[in-house]
């Protein structure tokens, strides 16, 4: 199972970045693992990032995952099956794009 992301390449993205949303309890429980980072912030964009491998400190649903560094990425195309509207966690070596602010990603899971 995949615990951290790497960032290979972006391209620029010219949609809305409408995402998943957690409910409050699910919120709290994330917030306090991001709390918990001492990583220095990030910023989200290629030049911060490219082949940058961070790891994965929570998540909602397969769908969002809040990186170290306060980076956080959605997964809008998962190759892989969940259900009851999860996403099922990414292996290692899968490559996916994900959005990232202003920006589409190609990602491996590592």
């Amino acid at each position: 199972m995949a615990t951290t992301v790497k960032f290979l390449s972006f391209r620029p993205l010219n949609i809305g970045n409408l995402r998943p949303t957690p409910n409050v309890a699910e919120w709290e429980a994330i917030s306090a693992c991001l709390a918990a980072d001492t990583t220095p912030l990030l910023e989200p964009t290629p030049e911060a990032l490219k082949d940058k491998e961070l790891k994965v400190l929570a998540n909602y649903r397969g769908w969002v995952l809040w990186l170290e560094g306060g980076v956080s990425i959605t997964r809008c195309s998962p190759k892989t099956a969940g259900g009851h509207g999860c996403a099922g966690w990414p292996p290692s070596g899968l490559k996916e794009e994900v959005l990232l602010n202003d920006w589409a990603a190609e990602v491996e899971f590592v």
